[in-house]
C-alpha cells in the first residue's frame, strides 16, 4: 500500500525505483481510492503511475513548480514529502497547467506538464484524485 505519508512513500519510492526521485499517481476508479483515517492512498489495478528522474525534478523546481503549488494550491509537499489533490483541487490544477503550457516556461518540461494535465483530467473524470511524491 502506498500511503501519502512522506516517510512510507519516500522509503518505498527509493527502494522500488532506485534512480527515480519523484512520482505522481492517479486513480481511475473509486475502488482504488482508500482512506485509513489519516492518509489517502491508492491501491489496486486502477492506478496509473508516472515516475520522474532527479534531473527532471530539479528542472521543475527551477521552473517554480513547487513555489506555485504552495502559493496557489496550499500544497503540503516539498522534496521528500507527499500530498493528495482531490478531484476539486485537480480542476484548479488543470486550469493552472493549461495556463502554464501557454506561458513562458522551460519547454523541456512540456511532456511532464502534459502528463500532469492528463492525470488531472482523469482525476476529474473519475472523481478520484492525484497523489504526488517528491
Amino acid at each position: 500500500k502506498l500511503f501519502t505519508n512522506m516517510k512510507v512513500m519516500s522509503q518505498t519510492n527509493c527502494t522500488i525505483t532506485g534512480k527515480y526521485f519523484m512520482w505522481i499517481r492517479v486513480a481511475t476508479s473509486q475502488d482504488a481510492v482508500q482512506f485509513n483515517g489519516a492518509y489517502t492512498f491508492f491501491e489496486g489495478e486502477n492506478v496509473e503511475k508516472f515516475y520522474f528522474e532527479d534531473d527532471t525534478s530539479k528542472k521543475l523546481e527551477e521552473d517554480g513548480f513547487l513555489e506555485e503549488m504552495w502559493e496557489k494550491f496550499d500544497a503540503l509537499f516539498d522534496w521528500g514529502d507527499c500530498d493528495f489533490f482531490d478531484s476539486q483541487k485537480c480542476s484548479k490544477f488543470r486550469e493552472w497547467l493549461i495556463e502554464k503550457l501557454n506561458s513562458n516556461y522551460d519547454k523541456s518540461l512540456t511532456p511532464i506538464y502534459l502528463k500532469m494535465l492528463d492525470f488531472a483530467e482523469k482525476a476529474i473524470k473519475f472523481n478520484t484524485g492525484i497523489v504526488f511524491d517528491f
